[in-house]
């Protein structure tokens, strides 16, 4: 994906809850494409602003993301930036809602992220690309 693609993808995410990039990619994969939000996180060292567009999904009462990074041995950069500072913004059908993020461990990780493998296939490859875990992170609206 070019920069201008990843700009034009976020910006319709943001503007108008939809995810052009995603959906493509879903259905050459064989999934439904979930749904998507855009997520504004503070940058862990230069404490300025920054947005990503990224899959999300309504399990138990809760807004799930992954930090899959397509299987690559570090967790992306919105996931970084969330450790240092979890208070963020994520527009969730063109809504604003100030959220805090909060990392799943043990047995409610290993749940979530067994239903997650279920229905998105490429989290399976992907976790076989990678030695660390991959982090599931909960975004509770404040």
């Amino acid at each position: 994906m070019t920069p201008r693609g990843l700009a034009l993808d976020k910006f319709l995410v943001r503007h108008f809850g939809y995810s052009l990039t995603t959906k493509v990619f879903a259905r050459s994969q064989g999934y439904a494409p979930p749904s998507v939000l855009y997520l504004e996180t503070t940058g862990r060292k230069s404490g300025q602003k920054r947005g990503v567009a990224v899959p999300y999904f309504e399990v138990d009462g809760k807004i799930l993301v992954v930090g899959s990074k397509g299987g690559a041995p570090e967790d992306p950069y919105w996931a970084l930036n969330l450790r240092a500072h979890p208070d963020a913004v994520a527009h969730i059908n063109r809504k604003r809602r100030n959220v805090r993020a909060v990392f799943l461990t043990g047995e409610e990780r290993a749940r979530h992220w067994e239903w997650l493998k279920n229905r998105i296939s490429s989290y399976q490859h992907y976790e076989t690309r990678t030695t660390r875990e991959i982090p599931i992170i909960s975004l509770e609206i404040i």
